[in-house]
């Protein structure tokens, strides 16, 4: 699913390409399998190297969590071991787009948690979200939420296989991209090297490029950890910085709460720019 951005840095539009709920509104506060090569002439699997955050050269027993792949596709390929997968309202001072990542396949029992953290207004407030769920084999609507506040989320627990699509209902935009939701049995998704049990949640963030040092050394805090990084050139500097990230809380009101968290650190690094 290759999808073309436009990212906002500082509020000067730049163009990218980012190749990147029962329901219930809280308050506290894709990836894709990289690619596995193998030897020449042999079925034996060859080391790959990340192509993001410096994760250096790692076995290719199995994929991992790939930033490039993930904003190069906007699509994210979980396995069993994730419990919740953040799907984030970004921030349109920094990516003009609705959802990240757009597009994921999940295991059954998997919980998507849809988080805005879009302060685009540069108020406390903020900009309300919503969510509309559908399932697609018979078009039925499993979540309906039309207010979600900067700093809340909705929330839904995937049960059944299948495909689903959701979207923004406050976005009137009849072009915004809708987005899809794959269910498949935890047999025939392959082991992720970057999750595991301990690290029960997974998710995308975006930080402005040159922040990276900074979030780089402040980012892994509150049970996070960075994957993988990935930059998105935009013009006359105003780059973004995908970073995909797992978290040690399986604990709903605690994710939710973290994320904000995040979300309002991301905030206040664009507002003293």
């Amino acid at each position: 699913m290759n999808m073309s951005l436009s990212v906002m840095a500082l509020s000067v539009s730049a163009a990218a390409i980012l190749i990147l709920l029962g329901a219930a509104t809280n308050r506290s506060a894709e990836p894709v399998y990289a690619q596995v090569s193998v030897m020449p002439g042999t079925d034996e699997p060859a080391n790959t190297t990340s192509s993001g955050g410096g994760l250096g050269t790692v076995p290719a027993a199995g994929p991992r969590l790939s930033a490039a792949d993930i904003a190069q596709t906007n699509s994210m390929k979980l396995d069993s071991d994730v419990e919740n997968l953040v799907i984030l309202i970004p921030d349109k001072r920094l990516v003009n787009q609705g959802f990240l990542p757009l597009d994921a396949t999940i295991v059954e029992g998997t919980k998507v948690i849809w988080s805005n953290a879009d302060n685009s207004t540069g108020t406390p407030q903020g900009i309300n979200h919503g969510i509309s769920l559908v399932q697609d084999s018979d078009n039925q609507v499993l979540l309906t939420n039309g207010t979600i506040p900067f700093g809340n989320a909705a929330q839904y627990t995937f049960e059944a296989p299948g495909t689903y699509t959701f979207s923004d209902p406050t976005n009137t935009d009849p072009a915004a991209p809708k987005g899809k939701i794959n269910v498949i049995a935890p047999a025939n998704a392959p082991d992720n090297l970057s999750t595991n049990s301990t690290q029960a949640t997974a998710g995308l963030f975006v930080v402005q490029a040159d922040e990276k040092p900074y979030f780089d050394q402040h980012f892994n805090t509150l049970g996070y950890h960075v994957e993988d990084s990935y930059m998105i050139p935009g013009p006359e500097g105003n780059d973004i910085q995908v970073y995909v990230y797992t978290q040690k809380s399986a604990k709903d009101s605690t994710i939710i709460d973290r994320t904000a968290v995040k979300s309002e650190f991301v905030d206040s690094h664009i507002g003293d720019d």
